[in-house]
Order: structure tokens, then sequence, then C-alpha cells
């Protein structure tokens, strides 16, 4: 379970340092904003919410436990998922 590489789309909520835990999962290629091909808008996910589109489940909360551990931050609590439709306002 958890182990399909493709889209996934990661949300969580830190006790603390929410910028750098953000920054550091963007540099690893999540990303906080999607474009549909049929449409010329950008859409923004909510604030700790990410998406990447090579990972499975298992490897971005994974990812997200290192970071946490690395900066000294409380992982309160996270989901992934396999993203197949991405629809936003």
């Amino acid at each position: 379970m958890g182990t399909t590489i493709g889209n996934i789309l990661i949300s969580y909520d830190v006790d603390k340092l929410h910028t750098q835990v953000k920054t550091t999962l963007e540099n690893l290629g999540y990303m906080d904003k999607f474009k549909n091909s049929n449409d010329p808008k950008t859409y923004h996910l909510p604030n700790t919410t990410l998406w990447h589109q090579k990972k499975s489940s298992n490897q971005a909360i994974n990812d997200l436990k290192i970071i946490c551990a690395n900066l000294n931050v409380k992982l309160e609590k996270a989901v992934a998922v396999k993203a197949t439709e991405f629809v936003g306002v």
C-alpha cells in the first residue's frame, strides 16, 4: 500500500517552522500550484498541501518525516494520496 509512483498530494500540520518545511519539500520537487493544459489559470494549493509528479505516498510521508526530524519539528498529522485529477478554485 502506498507504493505506486505517480502524482501524489500531501497535506500536513506541523507545530513550527512551516515555511522551512515547505521550502525543503519544494527543494525535493514538491509543488504548491498546478495548471491544467486546457486552462490558462494557475491554481495554488492550501498552505501546507503540496504535490509531486514522481513519488509514492510512502515516499512522500517518509520525506516529510525526515525533514521534520532534521528541523526538530513536530509532525502533528499528515496524509498522502495518489492524485489522478486536479480541480481548483
